[in-house]
């Protein structure tokens, strides 16, 4: 009887502790999801994107179509934008968001692991001292994951035209 109930107890222990690295993965949403900080992602079909979220807009740039500035709202466990039809259902990971948007598309927002973020803010004035400074951290990130995708990128300012890189900004405008 003794070893019944040892044998009980072990078990239920192992039950539990295998259920709770599941949740572990998740992050409880609670009432209210707070996207703010920065983010970034890697798709080959966009290339790679920074995000700058705050509490009231998500600002964004890369490589095809520079910067844009989006007020946003959380309504449940959704992230809608104010001036686009587009939202999108959100599962907090901590260090990483997942959005399934309402036009079908999905995407993984990773959070820039570094305590010291390279840049403050992504600067409008694409004259400025700031953004050059913003670009060039933008530009090593950028080929950093281009190369994690395993796309070879010998010397992009040597020999521009002929790189994957070069061929995804040739996209932009189709």
């Amino acid at each position: 009887m003794r070893s019944l109930l040892c044998f009980l107890a072990i078990t239920i222990l192992a039950l539990s502790s295998c259920d709770s690295q599941n949740r572990k993965t998740k992050v409880p949403q609670g009432d209210k999801i707070s996207l703010v900080g920065k983010w970034h992602r890697f798709t080959m079909a966009n290339g790679y994107t920074e995000f700058d979220i705050d509490s009231e807009y998500v600002v964004f740039y890369n490589q095809k179509v520079g910067r844009f500035k989006l007020p946003y709202k959380i309504e449940n466990d959704s992230l809608k934008y104010l001036t686009n039809q587009y939202a999108a259902k959100v599962t907090n990971y901590g260090d990483s968001i997942f959005l399934a948007g309402n036009d079908s598309t999905t995407a993984t927002l990773y959070r820039f692991k570094e305590s010291n973020i390279p840049f403050n803010f992504i600067p409008e004035e694409k004259d400025s001292i700031a953004f050059a400074s913003y670009q060039k951290g933008f530009d090593i990130r950028l080929v950093s994951e281009f190369r994690k995708a395993g796309m070879a990128i010998s010397d992009p300012m040597k020999n521009p035209d002929d790189t994957e890189f070069q061929q995804l900004l040739k996209k932009k405008n189709h």
